[in-house]
């Protein structure tokens, strides 16, 4: 390895094991960390490529590891195996949506790996998820009930617990999906910052703002919602729940693209956006409108941009 190779090799792997260990021991605002965690892994395949990236990431699991205990490496396993698909994909040119898509099933199905070999089989990893979402629920409720909250709520809601847990559990690999989506979402959008040379190979697409979800997604997303009222199908109704779920996370950025589009085009104040954004993420209704927001331009075409491909030159 060159010279100049070492020292990036170097710097780069110091600050992944540094953004990492910090994600994992600052408790809440570590999270703050994590999306970071990626880019110091990112930025140097792009630049050195994909080998020389693996043994970093090996090395710097080795030392995670070594520092925070296996669990937090097992972690980290994820997050390395987002780096190296979405390099992967990058060298290929694909499409955001194919890049994004393969890198957060490639994490869901780690994700399941790992719980397996943890706990010892599906079963066993289903019934400890439950019993560390109880107690964490336990925990929670004993703390707002010495917070002042209502006695009358806070009894309601831990008679209602089980049927808490399982819900949460049976939609665990939805919330997962969505989670490593926008971790995902998150680096590109880093990247894009850091390296706007590379915009064609690492997005794939030459605006975000005209994203628009694959149409045959559609029937997934149908085909969940019809199967939850078809009675009789219990595991049959968690698989559509979690298809519904999934598919809703893709629509949700489709519609948010809508909005960022219409921000860019009105010049909305930066601030202003800045506002809407946090009440999108924080506000039930606002979530569900933007979902149906990007549902529904399957059909609406909001943006014209189906005309727009019809027809792409301004002067016709």
């Amino acid at each position: 390895m060159e010279l100049k190779n070492a020292k990036s090799f170097a710097s780069a792997l110091a600050a992944t094991v540094l953004l990492t260990l910090l994600a994992a021991a600052v408790p809440f605002a570590g999270m703050l960390f994590l999306p970071l965690a990626p880019q110091p892994a990112l930025a140097f395949g792009l630049t050195h490529g994909i080998p020389l990236t693996a043994l970093l990431l090996a090395v710097a699991t080795g030392l995670i590891v070594f520092a925070a205990g296996a669990d937090v490496g097992a972690a980290y396993v994820l997050i390395a195996l987002m780096v190296l698909v979405l390099l992967y994909a990058f060298s290929r040119r694909s499409s955001i949506e194919a890049a994004v898509g393969t890198a957060a099933v490639a994490m869901l199905a780690g994700l399941a790996v790992c719980l397996t070999l943890t706990f010892g089989s599906a079963s066993e990893a289903f019934h400890g998820l439950q019993l560390f979402l109880q107690e964490n629920l336990k925990a929670t409720l004993d703390l707002y009930a010495g917070s002042g909250f209502s006695a009358e709520t806070v009894d309601r809601i831990r008679q209602q617990s089980p049927q808490i847990v399982a819900t949460i559990v049976a939609v665990l690999p939805s919330i997962a999906f969505g989670s490593f989506v926008t971790l995902i979402l998150i680096n590109i959008f880093f990247l894009l910052r850091r390296f706007p040379e590379q915009r064609d190979s690492i997005a794939g697409a030459a605006d975000f703002r005209e994203w628009r979800a694959p149409e045959w997604l559609v029937w997934p997303f149908l085909a969940g919602g019809f199967t939850l009222v078809v009675p009789g199908l219990d595991l049959g109704r968690t698989i559509a729940l979690n298809f519904l779920l999934a598919t809703s996370v893709v629509y949700f950025f489709h519609g948010l693209s809508i909005i960022a589009y219409y921000f860019h085009h009105k010049r909305v104040p930066r601030l202003l956006r800045g506002f809407i954004y946090l009440a999108i993420f924080f506000e039930q209704i606002l979530t569900i409108a933007v979902v149906a927001l990007g549902l529904f331009d399957l059909w609406g075409d909001f943006r014209r941009l189906k005309k727009k491909n019809l027809n792409p030159n301004p002067a016709a």
